[in-house]
């Protein structure tokens, strides 16, 4: 110790007097004599205190000097000898109201670590290499708590050694086996070895994680695998009693939550802990005994990929081979997808395109209760549409899989109902709707402006949006609305509308707009009483023609402005038309169109981000809708359904109908009467069922036709509302009392979720003051139903350590947001583990 420290150690101490009492007066014995009054002197020259070496004559003389001639001055008492004995110590009435200064090395540690001179006596002499280091002893002043026990300074010694910022004995082991598993090569255990004892870590850590069985107590990796094992056999259904054996511990929990921790760790703690368990799972040859077991035995253990890899297998066979609880397996693997393995890229988007196959399976059951008595179109929009909403998110799902062969014959399966069972059910429903010219109950597209926007245009003074996307069929309306429906501000609803016949882009836009008349001239012009309705200029016409107060956009134009460019733009205009292309841009190229089904999740995508943006805009009003769907089939399309094309002065034509005069109606076609298209004074000839054209361009993407997949279309009212709030969530639980270490807690969704009420997720963990003493839990509460429906019950598992009868712990909610979290409610449970009694 250099005499400036203990200089400034002098002066710490007298300015802490000085905030206490009047006046300091400090006693330093000094039996090593270390210093001189006068070099005291010199060093506390800018102090205000009087410096005086006491000796065994002048006490009477300093006595004077302190309480007579200046009471009000401070002073420091420097003796060159040892402190005497109380009875022997004349000034002890002064030392008594005063105060001692230590200035040996353990005593000023003792000081700077604030603990019992006595205590840190005994960790010197215990652990003196340790000490050797004043860096080391500068760490430790950061870590170690105030007035530590004998426990927690050994802990904070061995935070500083392994580099841990917190005397967390958790903390120090995770960073221990980060170094690595074999004690040889571990750097962090070498360091312990040299400045610690080994023997008192392996206590610890026996005592925290109650691991009294270790095999060898410096072995690592036998503690890593009984932590991890713990972890393990927590969520397991069953025993593997060859390593219950082995891997014993009376704090299972502790040792799960540590691990638990450790999966909530930096990416490079994560990318470590991946590779200690993939090796510790190959070398326990778990494969064959996990296989052997059930989904339901293995559904919450989260410890190894095996269980995943394990699960996939078995919803993918139970799908091939056998019905399958399919509610269960969508709960089962919703779980998954938010678990350590299961989040992982590889797995979810195995799990995700799996999910959708079970919703797809699920979903056929809808063919199955089709009722020949219900028009066909009107079941669609009811049901029918939810086999082509599934279908086309596995399909995405399956087509973007690196592990695409472990689901080839799912899709085989799948894809085979869809196209030669549903697709050719719709077909012979749609050809009976035309052969017999039945009418629909769902109402016409070429009706929308008058039904729609006029009355609002007439009777509000509002802005009206209307969004157009290009082939956005009903499915995809109809996710798109429960996308709008998470949005802050608006509540939205869906309706469907029968597309104009044929099908196709030019008459589509045409009928969206205020009309009376359509028509079409050879050069594929559509007409709106009597004007062009092609082109953005051409629309604006119209659309100025009903309202002088309207414009009309490309949304790609839209897309590029600010905010403020925006406002600026709609500023003034009553009725605002965007035109957005996604998913026709996509699939009407022979190049691009098996990408059609990423196409959809795109427009969905942009369609949400746009009314999110209007609404921002104070938006009030907005409608979405389609010129036109489209029929969608992804394996190569065959001879059977590939038909002669319509010979004729055709104006305009694609692969599922032809328009013109004179024209011919091939064997597998129908022509429109006048009732059954918008288009006057002109022929229609569209491909019945499944049948195209033969000719140039793509010919899995198509439409034109009367598929209801072509022809539904979705009609999407979004109206600005006031700021919808996350659901409320309550401990549904009459007694809040914890029995056991391991128990269930039930929660109640208080509402369903609507436009006005939104999803909330909450993390959940058990607390006493601001320890976590429970695993931590993600819960989504996003529930559609009655009381009885939305309700969960969720296992916790406490650490083990002593509670007190009639002890409490508080269970922490926190709402997790986007980038952050905040304390949502706290609920009080009270502990009584009775069998803590005996």
């Amino acid at each position: 110790m250099r005499p400036l420290d203990v200089i400034e150690l002098l002066k710490e101490r007298i300015k802490e007097e000085k905030e206490k009492k009047p006046k300091a007066i400090i006693f330093w014995y000094d039996s090593s004599q270390q210093e001189t009054v006068s070099s005291i002197q010199e060093g506390l020259k800018d102090e205000d205190i009087i410096v005086r070496e006491l000796s065994k004559n002048n006490f009477f003389k300093l006595k004077i000097e302190i309480e007579i001639e200046n009471p009000n001055r401070s002073f420091l008492i420097y003796a060159p000898f040892s402190r005497p004995k109380d009875e022997e110590n004349y000034l002890l009435d002064i030392l008594l109201y005063g105060s001692e200064f230590k200035a040996d090395q353990v005593a000023i540690w003792s000081e700077q670590l604030e603990i019992k001179d006595v205590l840190l006596r005994q960790a010197v002499e215990k652990y003196p290499a340790f000490f050797k280091s004043n860096e080391r002893v500068r760490k430790l002043k950061k870590i170690i708590p105030s007035k530590p026990r004998e426990e927690e300074l050994e802990i904070s010694m061995l935070a500083v050694l392994t580099n841990t910022l917190i005397g967390s004995l958790s903390v120090i082991i995770r960073n221990l086996l980060l170094a690595g598993l074999d004690k040889e090569q571990n750097e962090l255990y070498t360091r312990i070895s040299k400045y610690f004892l080994v023997e008192r870590m392996w206590k610890l850590i026996e005592q925290h994680f109650g691991l009294h069985q270790l095999n060898e107590k410096d072995d690592i990796n036998n503690l890593w695998e009984n932590l991890l094992f713990q972890h393990f056999s927590r969520d397991a259904r069953f025993e593997m009693e060859e390593l219950s054996n082995k891997y014993v511990s009376t704090r299972s929990n502790i040792c799960a939550l540590f691990i638990d921790d450790w999966m909530r760790g930096t990416k490079d703690e994560k990318d470590v802990l991946d590779s200690y368990i993939r090796t510790t799972e190959s070398n326990w040859q778990l494969q064959h005994y996990l296989q052997e077991k059930t989904a339901e035995e293995l559904e919450k253990v989260t410890t190894f990929p095996m269980i995943d890899a394990i699960l996939v297998q078995k919803v993918r066979d139970e799908l091939l081979y056998k019905t399958s609880d399919l509610t269960t397996w969508k709960e089962r693997i919703s779980f998954r997808k938010r678990t350590y393995w299961g989040s992982k890229e590889n797995f979810l988007s195995l799990y995700s395109c799996l999910y959708y196959a079970v919703e797809l399976t699920n979903y056929k059951t809808n063919l199955k209760q089709y009722d020949s008595r219900e028009e066909l179109y009107a079941q669609y929009t009811q049901s029918l549409h939810f086999i082509d909403q599934a279908y086309r998110q596995f399909m995405f799902t399956y087509s973007n899989l690196l592990q695409r062969d472990f689901v080839n014959t799912l899709e085989d399966k799948l894809t085979n109902w869809y196209e030669n069972i549903y697709l050719r059910k719709l077909a012979d429903e749609t050809n009976y709707y035309l052969e017999n010219e039945l009418k629909t109950r769902v109402p016409l597209q070429r009706r929308f402006f008058r039904t729609n926007v006029q009355p609002i245009l007439e009777k509000e003074s509002t802005k009206i949006f209307v969004i157009i996307s290009d082939a956005l069929r009903y499915e995809a309306g109809y996710e798109l609305c429960q996308e709008l429906n998470q949005l802050d501000y608006g509540e939205a609803s869906i309706s469907p509308l029968f597309a104009s016949l044929p099908t196709y882009t030019q008459l589509g836009m045409a009928s969206l707009l205020p009309n009376k008349q359509l028509t079409i001239n050879e050069a594929k012009t559509v007409y709106v009483d009597g004007l062009p309705s092609s082109g953005i200029v051409n629309r604006i016409k119209i659309l100025q023609n009903a309202d002088k107060d309207a414009i009309a956009y490309r949304w790609d134009e839209f897309d590029s402005w600010t905010q403020t460019e925006a406002d600026t733009k709609f500023k003034g205009k009553r009725l605002i038309y965007i035109y957005h292309d996604a998913i026709d841009a996509i699939g009407d190229s022979r190049k691009s169109e098996r990408d059609t089904y990423g196409a959809v999740g795109k427009a969905i995508k942009e369609l949400k981000m746009t009314v999110d943006r209007l609404s921002r805009l104070q938006a009030k009003r907005i409608f979405i809708t389609a010129d036109h769907g489209f029929l969608f089939q992804y394996p190569k399309i065959e001879a059977d359904v590939k038909i002669e094309a319509v010979k004729g002065t055709i104006f305009d034509s694609n692969r599922r109908f032809a328009i013109g005069n004179n024209l011919s109606v091939p064997r597998g076609a129908k022509e429109l009467n006048e009732k059954e298209t918008s288009l006057k004074d002109v022929e229609v000839v569209i491909a019945k069922g499944l049948n195209r054209f033969t000719g140039g361009g793509g010919s899995q993407f198509v439409h034109g036709s009367a598929m209801p997949q072509e022809v539904i279309v979705p009609l999407i009212d979004y109206r600005r509302t006031e700021k919808a709030k996350p659901v409320e969530v309550t401990v549904a639980m009459l007694d809040k009392v914890i029995t056991n270490y391991r128990f269930s807690v039930n929660f109640y969704q208080e509402r369903s979720i609507s436009s006005e009420v939104l999803p909330r997720q909450i993390k959940a963990a058990f607390y006493q003051g601001n320890e976590r003493i429970s695993n931590e839990v993600l819960l989504s509460f996003d529930m559609v139903g009655a009381n009885h429906e939305r309700n969960k019950q969720i296992m916790f598992t406490l650490i083990e350590k002593y509670y007190a009868m009639g002890e409490t712990c508080t269970l922490r909610l926190e709402t997790v947001n986007t980038k952050n979290t905040e304390l949502y409610k706290e609920e009080t449970f009270i502990i009584k583990m009775y069998e803590a009694l005996y």
